[in-house]
């Protein structure tokens, strides 16, 4: 979970706590039980979407890292064919099998 959100929630939290035990005075102002309830159902929803967020994150992280490896893998099978058609064929005739020469 982000601080941010982890920090939010909390204090939505002990305000939701700190009202609700004042709440006949605070109906004075215009805060009802309702609108406690409502911030504490937004607080428990942003819990929950925040760990699926997370889960998410976590997910890419994994895919990210797996396709590292297959560009690494990929990589080293052209760098081998590269060095074949290299060490096999005069420069000119390279680019015919698709080896680009950057030089």
């Amino acid at each position: 979970m982000s601080v941010t959100n982890l920090n939010e929630i909390d204090k939505a939290d002990v305000l939701v706590a700190g009202l609700r035990k004042h709440l006949a005075e605070v109906k004075g102002i215009g805060i009802t039980a309702d609108d406690l309830n409502r911030l504490e159902e937004a607080a428990k929803t942003l819990r929950q979407k925040d760990a699926e967020v997370d889960e998410l994150r976590r997910e890419v992280s994994l895919k990210v890292h797996k396709n590292m490896d297959l560009i690494a893998d990929m990589k080293a099978q052209m760098l081998a064919m590269r060095q074949a058609i290299k060490g096999r064929y005069p420069q000119n005739e390279w680019i015919k099998y698709g080896v680009q020469d950057k030089r």
